[in-house]
């Protein structure tokens, strides 16, 4: 019976899956998968970075669900035309969900414009597109339907009358806003929208290819940095999104502590936070910031009713920035970290 319960589990999420995106936990750590307004919105000229997410892999293997994403970008032409700058970006995702291997490889370009609203370039209001391919994959095989339970377990020697395909490839465009104001040396705050999937792609994979439009994603966000005399740091962010009928909002905060005497240096920060997924997850974090660097670790804890067919584990998270901070003597420095 507990066998039978994962499969039909793993089948629902599944379906799940495939009308829906891949989430990540610290959201504030993927800037590309939030909004396309946010390429290049950093204080240097480069940034590489990588997220990875698995969960429930207490179902049936260990990898069941996972989530490699990789993306870099770049800031053109800081410091010039007033404080007008350009942002480049290239965001590589792999998305892997249950036994039958359905695969979204997800390959976008983005390309985002940020504008001054001040003398003293503090303040910016961004424009963002992105554009690229997704192909969605899926191992047939490897999977198991209602008519092949004989009602002790499933055979799949049993035809199961789905006609489906392997993979499908198909565009995908999205565009977003975004404002960011440094208020201070040590404080800073964002905030945007971002949607993802307009032109509502065909994703079927069935053999004669049935509409099976991808829901659009639209994705609000906020984040800030408060600091106290560059020593404590209050880092607060939230993002609300909803897809079709699926709705999701995750906020919270975390503190952090900056190792260092010199005031006008970040230095190394230590923090530790709690985020919630509404309905869904407790997300404890912990993680370090420094002048060109920023990594967390995080971890779901299921409060939902998914906590007793996951056997309570949820989703473990790892994100990792590398941010080139090489600054044009026109812009004005400061001293503050960004979540």
């Amino acid at each position: 019976m507990k066998f039978f319960t994962s499969i039909v589990f793993i089948l629902v999420l599944s379906l799940n899956v495939n009308a829906q995106d891949w989430h990540f936990s610290q959201f504030y750590y993927s800037p590309l998968t939030q909004d396309p307004a946010l390429t290049g919105n950093m204080g240097g000229t480069a940034r590489v970075g990588l997220n990875y997410r698995n969960q429930w892999g207490s179902i049936s293997a260990p990898s069941v669900y996972s989530t490699p994403s990789i993306f870099a970008d770049f800031q053109l032409m800081r410091g010039r035309f007033r404080g007008n700058s350009l942002g480049l970006g290239v965001l590589v995702l792999n998305d892997v969900a249950g036994d039958g291997n359905l695969s979204t490889m997800h390959v976008q370009g983005s390309i985002a414009y940020h504008q001054t609203l001040d003398g003293s370039n503090n303040y910016h209001i961004s424009f963002g597109l992105q554009g690229g391919f997704t192909q969605k994959g899926i191992d047939p095989e490897k999977l198991f339907f209602g008519n092949q339970f004989t009602g002790e377990g499933f055979d799949n020697g049993i035809y199961s009358n789905e006609n489906l395909i392997n993979s499908t490839i198909y565009g995908d465009i999205g565009m977003g806003v975004a404002f960011n104001g440094q208020l201070n040396k040590y404080s800073q705050i964002s905030f945007g929208f971002g949607a993802f999937h307009l032109n509502k792609p065909n994703e079927s994979l069935k053999q004669k290819l049935e509409l099976n439009e991808l829901y659009s994603r639209q994705v609000a966000h906020a984040s800030a940095t408060f600091g106290f005399n560059n020593k404590v740091y209050m880092f607060p962010a939230i993002e609300y999104q909803f897809q079709g009928p699926s709705k999701e909002f995750v906020g919270g905060a975390a503190f952090g502590l900056n190792f260092t005497e010199n005031k006008r240096k970040v230095g190394t920060v230590i923090y530790v936070g709690a985020f919630a997924r509404y309905n869904e997850s407790i997300i404890p974090t912990i993680g370090m910031i420094t002048k060109s660097l920023k990594a967390g670790v995080s971890y779901d804890i299921t409060t939902s009713t998914l906590a007793n067919p996951t056997n309570g584990q949820g989703g473990f998270e790892i994100a990792i920035i590398y941010n080139n901070l090489v600054q044009s003597k026109k812009m004005r420095k400061t001293y503050c970290p960004k979540f």
